[in-house]
């Protein structure tokens, strides 16, 4: 029992460690499609005032989701159909920055989002799309 444990520990984690370029093209843009989809609820929300009781569950749920981001570029993985610009891997200590940003936004956003205080919800939006734009104006093929 413990060789097949084994064995498929090692056939798994050989994959995981050996995807290939294409393979990490498609979760980095399912990822970020996850974060377009909470950006886009949020701005809904927020404009409408409507289901204003939702935007605590997006706002967290981008925290969580943008926690991950910066792992969704990988060395390597520029390579393919992607709008990932090279500038991504080329200068990796902007890039850092600027995904630190965003995972501060991100949280930021989510603590702000359960007062229900729109002084402060306000600036915590206008921050997570700075963030967000942020990136797409350097690291982003528009």
């Amino acid at each position: 029992m413990k060789r097949i444990t084994l064995l498929a520990l090692l056939i798994f984690s050989s994959q995981a460690a050996f995807s290939d370029a294409k393979t990490e093209i498609k979760y980095r843009q399912s990822v970020m499609g996850v974060v377009g989809g909470h950006m886009q609820a949020m701005g809904t929300i927020l404009k409408g005032q409507v289901h204003m009781d939702d935007l605590e569950f997006h706002a967290k749920g981008m925290a969580n989701v943008s926690s991950i981001v910066p792992k969704t570029f990988p060395e390597g993985s520029g390579k393919g159909k992607t709008e990932a610009l090279p500038e991504i891997w080329e200068d990796k200590a902007e890039f850092k920055a600027a995904m630190d940003k965003l995972v501060a936004a991100a949280e930021g956003m989510a603590s702000a989002s359960g007062s229900g205080d729109m002084a402060v919800i306000g600036p915590a939006i206008k921050a997570l799309g700075g963030s967000c734009k942020g990136c797409h104006d350097n690291f982003k093929e528009e």
